[in-house]
């Protein structure tokens, strides 16, 4: 049989919860006097339309393009640059005579020795004094094609710009109508606690009660919705700007663009066809340089084993050395086609530019149509919001007095609602118009 437990050990059993409890408050409020790392409360990242410019362009897989359009330029540049190097080729023969090299001998000489094997080696060196332009013509064509093709990238990665408004501007929309709708739930439920002490004492019906309950969840059911929407728009604007954000990421609300019809137009494909233009007139050169003759040194040395026998004295080598002149004229015949092909791709080009101007005018025409009709939209919202609040007043003192129902009261909170709902979205709308026309006009 167990000894019983001495009373002192007992009552140190029956204190041990409140130690316990005493050493968590004091490592709690340690916590938060002296909080850790990963304690800090972070405050909310706010983002700018700039930022998210200059995220997403540098997220794109699309920009690697420029590095690798840069270094096929230095490579194809340095290969036009060896042209002017020494060329050197070396050949030799080494064969079974079947009828050997013919000899000559002098009267009364003796006959050389014939062998059937021979050997012949021919060396010679190419140094290019003038190559008729065509080293320069590869290297500007080299460079002007990197600009054309950094252009292309240009314009693909302007496009960006689009998407980014598209879901900058949405989830400006979305907290705009989730922060009327705190402030439609904050009407609903004053008038809730109003309609529940109004029953309490007998002097209104229980439905008015539920009428006020009903609309709150309808309003929960619209902030859901809204919710879930956001966070689209916030996944996605995430993995376009490779930037970790969350629901707590706000969007700094842009500036007006005052003046958005003086801006220069600087849409990246102008720089592109002008870049398209340069190269079709330089890749146009190389036809001339064609046409052109070639001047350089030229060096040549044959080795013959065994030599070919001239009388008394056998020739073994032979060396010689000078200046060469090259020059092909089969290009002269095409010269003038060429030239005419030429300048057809430079009519198309020209021709695509002037499509491209006269849609990006129209789409530049009907943006500030659209900016002009937000305008004048939302000199009336005010109004329109000052209205609404005294008809809501009004209904809320017919209420009070028992003259109207409570449908009555919540529907003209609603309409107080839905005004400022429509004001912060003309407002919002009208950023977004005039951030997708400033687009349009590349800046």
């Amino acid at each position: 049989m167990m000894n019983p437990k001495p009373n002192h050990m007992i009552r140190r059993r029956k204190s041990d919860p409140q130690r316990l409890t005493c050493w968590l408050s004091l490592v709690l409020l340690g916590v938060l006097l002296f909080p850790g790392p990963g304690v800090h409360a972070q405050p909310a990242s706010v983002l700018t339309i700039d930022s998210c410019y200059a995220r997403a362009q540098r997220n794109y897989p699309l920009i690697k393009q420029y590095d690798l359009i840069e270094k096929s330029k230095e490579y194809t540049i340095s290969n036009a640059n060896k042209a002017y190097l020494p060329n050197i080729s070396i050949t030799g023969i080494g064969a079974y005579i079947i009828s050997g090299l013919p000899t000559i001998s002098l009267p009364n000489a003796p006959t050389a020795e014939k062998k059937d094997f021979q050997f012949i080696g021919i060396g010679q060196l190419n140094q290019t004094i003038w190559d008729g332009g065509a080293t320069h013509t590869q290297k500007e064509v080299a460079k002007a094609g990197a600009i054309a093709d950094k252009a292309s990238i240009d314009v693909a990665m302007f496009e960006i710009r689009e998407r980014i408004n598209q879901l900058f501007f949405g989830i400006l929309v979305i907290d705009a109508q989730m922060e009327q709708l705190d402030i439609l739930v904050s009407n609903l439920t004053r008038s809730l606690n109003s309609a529940k002490l109004t029953s309490e004492n007998g002097l209104a019906y229980q439905s008015d009660v539920d009428e006020v309950k009903a609309e709150l969840l309808n309003v929960k059911q619209r902030k859901i919705e809204f919710l879930y929407t956001r966070k689209g728009f916030v996944d996605m604007l995430s993995f376009m700007t490779g930037t970790a954000l969350n629901e707590t990421t706000k969007m700094d609300q842009p500036v007006v663009v005052e003046n958005y019809l003086s801006l220069t137009n600087r849409r990246p494909e102008l720089d592109l066809y002008a870049s398209q233009l340069r190269l079709t007139d330089v890749s146009g050169s190389f036809d001339k340089v064609a046409v052109m003759p070639k001047f350089g040194v030229m060096a040549a040395g044959i080795l013959i084993e065994p030599g070919i026998a001239f009388g008394t004295a056998t020739m073994n080598s032979l060396a010689v050395a000078g200046l060469s002149l090259s020059w092909n004229t089969s290009g002269l015949y095409r010269l003038s086609k060429n030239n005419k092909l030429n300048k057809i791709r430079q009519d198309k080009i020209t021709n695509q530019q002037e499509t491209f101007l006269f849609n990006n005018a129209l789409q530049l025409k009907q943006g500030s149509n659209e900016i002009e009709k937000q305008q004048e939209i939302i000199k009336n919202d005010d109004e329109i919001v000052q209205l609404k609040i005294r008809i809501k007043n009004a209904y809320q003192l017919k209420y009070d007095n028992g003259i109207c129902s409570m449908n009555d009261l919540i529907s003209s909170i609603n309409k107080e609602s839905e005004a400022k709902r429509n004001q912060a979205l003309h407002r919002v709308q009208l950023l977004m118009s005039m951030y997708n026309y400033k687009a349009k006009t590349g800046n």
